[in-house]
Parts: structure tokens; sequence; C-alpha cells
């Protein structure tokens, strides 16, 4: 059930933070990667970094364990560069409170 949720909400996630496709655009490219599943069901986190400067951060974990209150608690943070070169940043988080955003302009 944890890998369905974290599979569920990095999916959503990426889908939001995806930018529509322009033809004469090259394919934006990962350069680099960085993923820590070593408290796997535990908690996770990834973090990389594309080739048109955009970026994500996440992590996240479960909380109260064990219990009847344990939850996925996710936070992280998606940069990206509109058609103007102006950078923009969403910072995110879910968990038992619902899913809540803050989108700001950094540049």
């Amino acid at each position: 059930m944890l890998l369905a949720l974290v599979c569920g909400a990095s999916l959503l996630l990426q889908v939001i933070a995806a930018g529509p496709f322009v033809n004469n655009q090259n394919k934006v490219q990962v350069v680099r990667y960085d993923l820590d599943t070593d408290n796997l069901p535990n908690s996770y986190k990834f973090h990389y970094d594309a080739s048109d400067g955009s970026s994500r951060t996440e992590e996240g974990g479960i909380q109260n364990l064990g219990t009847n209150d344990a939850a996925l608690d996710v936070h992280g943070a998606v940069r990206w560069y509109n058609s103007k070169g102006q950078l923009y940043e969403m910072i995110y988080k879910a968990g038992k409170r619902g899913y809540r955003t803050i989108i700001k302009k950094v540049s």
C-alpha cells in the first residue's frame, strides 16, 4: 500500500510539474539523479536536475508507523523556467491533512 501511495503521489506531481511539449524545443534530459531508498518502505528521498534548468526534490516517510494513525507524509519542491526565462518554484506537502502547495516566482 505504501508503494502505491508513493507511486500515486509521484505520478500526480510529475503530471503537475510537466509543461506542454513544444515541437521546436529539444527533448529535456535528466543530467543528475539521486535516489535514497535505504529505509524503504518507511521512507525515501530523491532529487533530479534537468538540462532545461528544472529540478525536483522530494522526501517521504511514514509517520506514526505501527499505529492506527500511520500515514504517508511527503514534501518537496519543483523548479522550472517559463517561456520568458523566469524561474518558478512549487513547494508541496501531502499527508494526513491533505495536499498543499505554494507556487512563487523566484526570478
